[in-house]
């Protein structure tokens, strides 16, 4: 109820504002954005400019209300797996947040990471199925008849006692994207509109906040079905993201799959909604949390200090994730 109380007064914001106001409602990025990277069949990151001008454009991007960011996982017939391809993408985007000019120049911005394709919403059925299991059998020259699970779960265990290309393709993910995301100076909201897996999962994880679509999707922890370990990265960004220990047994021990309402009631999840307001409800959270949000200001916000706040509050799955090896021993200490 506090969650739905909070959107409805951001609500007020897109309403007031004719910047937002209707293509936000439509599921379409709102009128004042620009592209700043963008690979076809890929990842986009998109930078929508908030402004208290009527104008849908303007010439002085310095001059606005903050800057939502959208990262659009669009990888839709390879599921949006992690693998090598993908991984570098999202490195390459988490650079240009880093140096872009108009996001250099500015504090008040907020990020959302989403699979949602505004042009086809029929299309968007994964928000990241795991690890690349194909890739993974292929890596690890695996030219047997087993299955691709058991394969992949092979390839894992493989990874955990000496270093091959699927270690480093986790550690890769672990410290250059995991690790990043979890540490990001401002609000970052995973808008889940699909199934959400795996390594899809430890991605929506390292966000602040979770909103799900209903009715189609699930998420899960599949490592006990397919007989692998989480490794030491995935585990305690689990542990430290999942605050109820009953959950977490739940989850990693049977590898239940969690509708949007079970993972709501579960508190995996900080919201569900139909797959056609999804993008509008995280938008408006993203909105919310801008440093310079009317509401709530942050008044002396530091960027820095920020970040190191976030590595206080999540410092053991932020020290796996970023130093930890796959290879590293189930009960060892990072």
């Amino acid at each position: 109820l506090a969650l739905a109380s909070r959107l409805s007064t951001i609500d007020n914001i897109i309403i007031n504002n004719p910047c937002l106001r209707t293509e936000t409602m439509n599921q379409s990025p709102p009128h004042h954005s620009k592209t700043l990277f963008e690979k076809k069949d890929g990842v986009s990151l998109v930078a929508t400019i908030l402004s208290s001008s009527s104008s849908s454009s303007t010439s002085d991007d310095d001059d606005h209300d903050g800057i939502i960011l959208t990262l659009y996982l669009h990888r839709h017939t390879e599921k949006n797996v992690i693998n090598p391809t993908m991984i570098s993408l999202l490195v390459q985007a988490l650079h240009v947040i880093d140096t872009h000019p108009l996001l250099s120049h500015t504090n008040n911005k907020s990020l959302i990471i989403t699979g949602i394709d505004h042009d086809d919403l029929k299309i968007c059925k994964f928000f990241g199925n795991g690890l690349d299991l194909e890739w993974m059998m292929k890596a690890s020259n695996n030219q047997s008849n087993t299955n691709g699970g058991a394969a992949a779960a092979a390839a894992v265990s493989a990874a955990t006692k000496n270093e091959n290309p699927t270690s480093r393709m986790i550690e890769m993910f672990n410290s250059q994207v995991l690790a990043k995301i979890l540490t990001l100076p401002f609000r970052t909201v995973a808008a889940i509109n699909g199934h959400c897996i795996g390594a899809g999962l430890f991605l929506a994880l390292a966000c602040d906040y979770r909103f799900m679509r209903t009715e189609r999707g699930y998420i899960q922890w599949p490592e006990a079905r397919l007989g692998m370990r989480l490794t030491k990265g995935f585990a305690e960004l689990s542990k430290d993201k999942i605050s109820d220990y009953a959950v977490l047994r739940e989850g990693l021990l049977t590898a239940k799959r969690y509708t949007s309402r079970e993972a709501l009631a579960a508190g995996i999840i900080d919201g569900e909604y139909p797959l056609e307001e999804l993008y509008s409800a995280a938008f408006r959270f993203a909105v919310e949390g801008l440093p310079e949000a009317s509401d709530n200001p942050l008044e002396y916000f530091d960027p820095k200090a920020y970040t190191e706040m976030k590595m206080e509050i999540w410092c053991t799955s932020y020290r796996a994730l970023k130093f930890g090896k796959v290879s590293d021993l189930p009960h060892s200490r990072i």
